[in-house]
C-alpha cells in the first residue's frame, strides 16, 4: 500500500532537504518527500493527515534491555516506594497467590530516595515472601537485595560480593558477582510465558515513546539454540529490535548471524553501586571498584572478534576499565591495522580524560552513552557528585566535547535503569548540567537517528528521511526545538510508524 503523510512540519536530517511538508511511503520504504501539498494522488493511496504536528525519523535506543524493561513495569517498578515499609508491602502483595515456581524480580529501588537509606534486608524480605524466592534489583542493575529462598535457589552464599553483618551471616545484599548471579539466575528461572510477554509489554512502551529501533542487551550467556530462538522472537515484535548477546565465545556468536553483539560486556560496574572501577577511589567510601576482566582477557576476546569481522560493545564506566577497554582495541590496531568493517564500542563511558576521549576517536569506537544518566544523577549534590567528589563529578559525561573530538556518539537510556524514552535523553544532551557539554537539537537528535543508525551498520538505510530509507519515523505534537528545554520529554508522541505502518497513534 501506498501512504501519504502530509500536512506536516518534516525534519529530515538530510543536508540535501533538510525540511519538507511530507512523505510518500510504498513498500515499507520513503517513496519520495512532499515540499507542498500533493495534487495527482492515485485513489488507491492512503492519505494521513498529520495536522501540522512535527516529523521526525525513527529514534533509537542503542542499549537497553527488552526482558527487564517488561519485568520490572508496572507494580513491579519500587521507584515510587519510599521507605523499606512500602517496599515490603510491595513485595508481599506481588507474592500473594504466586505459585512457588514462580520466583518474583522486581525493583528498580535507590537507596537515596528510602528513608532508611537501604533496601530491605534478607530477613524482613523472609517475612513477607511466602517463601517465594525474591531478588529486587537495585535501579542501576549492579547491585540487589535477594531472600533467604532466593539465596537457597541460586547458591549464593559462597559468592564474591555477599554483605554480611557482624556475625557473618548474610544482610541479604548483593554486589559483584553475587549480584550478576542473582539477577541473572532468577530471571533465568522465570517462565518462558512471562518473559516473552515482558518483550511484548516493553516493545508497546517502545512504540508509545516514539522508538523504532532498539538495542536489546543480553546480558545472561545462554546456550546457541535458547540465544538463537531468543534472536528469532525478537524479530516478530513490532520494533525493529537487534539482539545483541554478551557472550565472550565468538564462535557462538558469529554462528547466531549478526555483525554486533555485546552492550554490556563488563568491564566494571557501576557509581551507584560502588563497583565502577576508579582511579581516584570513592569519595564516600572505601574502594575503588572492580575491573572484571583481566587486560590479557580483554585483548583476546576484541582480536578474536576482529578477525571473525564483528563488532561488540564492553560496559565501561570508570576511568580506569575505560582504559582498560582503550589499550586493548589499540592492541588490535597495532597487530591488524585500522579497524575496517568492524565497529566496536565502549558503552556508558562516563569518566574519561581528554586523553581517553581523544585515543576513542582515532581508534574508531563509537561511545553508547546514556545521558539521562547526567539528568538523573549529574550536578551539585547528585548521587555522582556524592559518591566522587565535585571534581571528578565535573568531568564525567562529557558528551560536546567527545563529539568535538570526532566521535559518534549513540544515545540510548539503559532501561529499565532510566525509563525507556529518547525525548528525556534529548532534553539530557541539550541541557548538561555543565553548559560546555550541552549539545544542540540537532546534535541530540542525531544521537538517536543518523548516528545510532551507525552502530548496527544501518547508516544508509535508516536515522534519516530520505527516498530510499526505511519508512520509519515518529509524528510528534510539535517541533522539539518549539519548547523549552526541560519540556522536551513532555512533548507527546501521537504516531509510531515502522516500515511505512502506524504501529501507535493516538490521533
Amino acid at each position: 500500500m501506498t501512504t501519504a503523510f502530509v500536512n506536516a512540519q518534516v525534519t529530515t536530517l538530510d543536508p540535501a532537504s533538510p525540511r519538507a511538508a511530507g512523505i510518500i511511503c510504498a513498500g515499507g520504504v520513503i517513496e519520495r518527500l512532499l515540499f507542498d501539498e500533493p495534487v495527482g494522488l492515485a485513489r488507491d493511496v492512503r492519505v494521513v493527515d498529520c495536522a501540522g504536528a512535527a516529523i521526525v525519523p525513527g529514534l533509537h535506543d542503542c542499549h537497553m534491555h527488552l526482558t527487564d524493561t517488561g519485568l520490572l513495569a508496572g507494580d513491579h517498578d519500587m521507584r515510587g516506594c519510599a521507605d523499606v515499609e512500602a517496599m515490603l508491602r510491595r513485595t508481599q502483595m506481588l507474592c500473594a497467590g504466586r505459585s512457588r515456581t514462580e520466583p518474583l524480580y522486581a525493583g528498580n529501588y535507590d537507596e537515596a530516595n528510602i528513608v532508611q537509606g537501604r533496601p530491605p534486608k534478607r530477613a524482613e524480605l523472609d517475612a513477607v515472601s511466602g517463601g517465594i524466592p525474591v531478588v529486587l534489583t537495585r535501579v542501576d542493575g549492579h547491585s540487589c537485595a535477594a531472600n533467604s529462598a532466593a539465596f537457597a535457589l541460586l547458591r549464593l552464599e559462597g559468592l564474591d560480593g555477599v554483605e554480611r553483618d557482624a556475625s557473618g551471616a548474610p544482610t541479604g545484599l548483593l554486589r559483584a558477582a553475587a549480584n550478576y548471579a542473582a539477577q541473572n539466575g532468577i530471571i533465568e528461572k522465570l517462565s518462558a510465558a512471562s518473559k516473552r510477554m515482558a518483550d511484548e509489554r516493553a516493545a508497546e512502551i517502545a512504540l508509545r515513546a516514539g522508538i523504532t529501533t532498539a538495542h536489546h542487551v543480553i546480558v545472561v550467556d545462554e546456550p546457541f539454540e535458547a540465544l538463537r530462538e531468543h534472536y528469532r522472537r525478537d524479530e516478530s515484535l513490532p520494533i525493529r529490535v537487534i539482539p545483541k548477546t554478551c557472550s565472550t565465545d565468538v564462535g557462538k556468536v558469529k554462528k547466531l548471524g549478526r555483525r554486533v553483539f555485546g552492550g554490556d560486556i563488563y568491564v566494571d560496574g557501576s557509581i551507584g553501586s560502588r563497583t565502577a572501577a576508579l582511579t581516584s577511589g570513592y569519595h564516600d567510601g572505601a574502594g575503588s571498584g572492580f575491573l572484571y576482566l583481566r587486560a590479557d582477557q580483554l585483548h583476546e576476546l576484541f582480536d578474536e572478534a576482529a578477525e571473525q569481522g564483528l563488532s561488540l560493545g564492553v560496559h565501561a564506566i570508570g576511568d580506569r576499565a575505560i582504559e582498560q577497554a582503550i589499550t586493548a582495541w589499540e592492541a588490535v590496531i597495532a597487530k591488524r591495522g585500522p579497524l575496517d568493517g568492524v565497529r566496536p564500542s565502549i558503552d556508558h563511558f562516563e569518566i574519561a580524560s581528554d586523553d581517553q576521549i581523544g585515543r576513542a576517536a582515532r581508534a574508531g569506537i563509537l561511545l553508547s552513552i546514556q545521558p539521562a544518566f547526567d539528568l538523573l544523577w549529574g550536578g551539585a549534590d547528585g548521587m555522582y557528585e556524592r559518591r566522587l567528589g565535585a571534581p571528578v563529578a565535573q568531568m564525567m559525561n562529557r558528551f560536546r566535547t567527545a563529539r568535538r573530538a570526532g566521535c559518534t556518539i549513540c544515545a540510548g537510556s539503559d532501561s529499565p535503569i532510566t525509563p525507556l524514552s529518547a525525548l528525556l535523553g534529548i532534553r539530557a544532551l541539550t541541557d548538561h548540567h555543565i553548559a560546555a557539554e550541552r549539545c544542540s537539537m540537532e546534535e541530540a537528535l542525531r544521537a538517536y537517528t543518523t548516528d545510532a543508525a551507525a552502530l548496527s551498520f544501518d547508516e544508509g538505510r535508516r536515522g534519516m528521511l530520505a527516498p530510499g530509507y526505511d519508512a520509519d519515523f515518529v509524528l510528534l505534537e510539535q517541533p522539539l526545538d518549539a519548547v523549552e528545554v526541560d519540556a522536551i520529554d513532555r512533548v507527546r508522541v501521537l504516531m509510531t510508524v515502522i516500515a511505512g505502518e502506524i504501529r501507535f497513534s493516538q490521533m
